[in-house]
């Protein structure tokens, strides 16, 4: 029931404009709460899952623009080292899973762009609660144990710009840019409980190994395949044109790699987006 992305590194000295994760998220709100093409159903909050070094005032800035604030402690281990130092916090994300009074949830990054209404992701055939497996093999003693009953959909990740599209839908290592799931006390605790066993997972991107080994396609609880057209990861002009609705990259920042047609498109939200908000704050009087 809610898009839900992350901005976790934040701090009172930040210059809110050089904060691209900041901006990427003002960008999203505005889209999926604001813009006439990508805009959700009303009754579908918007909720931002921040900790709580992210200052005030950016908070309070993410209230007026329509978000839900979900302020978490964050999630550590001593033996998950990151292989990128601003990565070292995406453990929180884990927290999501907490979050029992939503049905369903669609966590998006803050890096994306959407271009069409995502509210069907919602009714996605794999968003359906899926019974847990009991193979004997991938039950292991030093593990919490898994719930009865689980859903996590999402995407594999395709490792460079050189896919096609359609894209595969067989891959198996996922990417967790994107993924409706829903939340659960016992799964959150087997999350933890993986969290305390050095060497289970590669710590290299934290949260996301962690979630490829607790749903991976051959064990218990193997994640499901979304429509490929609601998200795509290293997106090209080419999956936007054959119909895909929202795409993963930083546009904000400057690498030559991204698509100048995407790019172009992220500038324009966030021109758009500052232009509503101005004229709403000033017909506000704030």
């Amino acid at each position: 029931m809610a898009g839900a992305p992350m901005t976790d590194e934040d701090s009172e000295a930040a210059d809110d404009q050089d904060d691209g994760y900041y901006l990427g998220t003002r960008v999203l709100a505005y889209q999926l709460l604001h813009s006439q093409s990508a805009g959700t159903n009303n009754s579908i909050p918007f909720i931002v899952m921040c900790t709580e070094d992210v200052s005030k005032r950016k908070r309070d800035r993410l209230k007026k623009d329509g978000a839900t604030i979900v302020l978490v402690k964050k999630l550590e281990s001593d033996w998950v080292n990151p292989a990128v130092e601003r990565w070292k916090d995406v453990l929180a994300k884990l927290r999501l899973f907490q979050l029992t009074e939503y049905n369903k949830i669609l966590f998006i990054d803050a890096d994306t762009l959407v271009t069409a209404s995502l509210d069907g992701v919602f009714y996605d055939e794999s968003t359906l609660m899926q019974a847990t497996l009991a193979n004997p093999e991938h039950i292991k003693e030093d593990e919490a144990a898994m719930p009865r009953t689980y859903m996590f959909a999402t995407h594999g990740d395709y490792f460079g710009y050189d896919h096609p599209y359609p894209p595969d839908q067989n891959l198996d290592y996922l990417n967790c840019g994107f993924f409706v799931f829903t939340p659960s006390k016992v799964l959150f605790e087997y999350y933890l409980s993986l969290l305390k066993l050095p060497g289970r997972f590669d710590p290299g991107f934290p949260e996301q190994n962690l979630l490829n080994y607790a749903h991976r396609r051959d064990g218990n609880m193997p994640w499901k395949p979304l429509w490929y057209g609601w998200n795509v990861n290293w997106p090209t002009e080419k999956d936007w044109r054959g119909g895909a609705r929202s795409f993963h990259a930083k546009y904000w920042d400057g690498d030559p790699s991204h698509d100048p047609l995407l790019k172009a498109i992220w500038k324009e939200q966030k021109a758009e987006m500052e232009g509503f908000y101005r004229g709403r704050d000033i017909a506000l009087g704030r």
